[in-house]
């Protein structure tokens, strides 16, 4: 009986040797091949919000309050008439002729936020730089103030 179970357990190992190594051959799923395409201008608009220009419009009165309260009128006067700095009427007009800046709305907020940049002949820097950081609506304001200023 001995080799009788002998012969069924080898017997056994084999089929199951055999049936266990025989391939399996399944067909292997195409590689995914990444081909990103290019956007295309009309792509990207298509989607994009459309493009908003924020206009700043400066009020005179705030502009004129701004310059009392800043104490700009202790070293400009509203005439044609020297202080320290230059008078400021017609500065708009003086403004429009400088060479370098795009308009006299440029110029005047340049020195405004950065009074070293331009120094009109005669005068020193002595305006002090602490509207660099002034909100773009107080720098409208100002501005249109100086518009009125004729």
């Amino acid at each position: 009986m001995n080799k009788k179970f002998i012969l069924l357990f080898v017997f056994t190992i084999f089929a199951l040797i055999f049936t266990s190594c025989r391939e399996v051959t399944d067909q292997p799923a195409p590689p995914v091949v990444f081909e990103p395409t290019p956007a295309t201008t009309e792509m990207v608009m298509a989607g994009a919000a459309p493009v908003v220009e924020v206009v700043i419009v400066g009020n005179a009165a705030s502009g004129e309050e701004w310059f009392q309260n800043q104490g700009c009128n202790a070293c400009h006067s509203t005439g044609a008439e020297k202080l320290v700095g230059p008078g400021q009427a017609g500065v708009y007009a003086r403004a429009a002729t400088r060479a370098g800046y795009s308009s006299a709305d440029d110029y005047l907020e340049a020195s405004i936020r950065y009074p070293g940049e331009y120094l009109v002949e005669g005068y020193s820097n002595l305006m002090p730089a602490s509207w660099e950081e002034a909100e773009n609506q107080e720098i409208a304001d100002i501005i249109e103030y100086l518009k009125t200023l004729q």
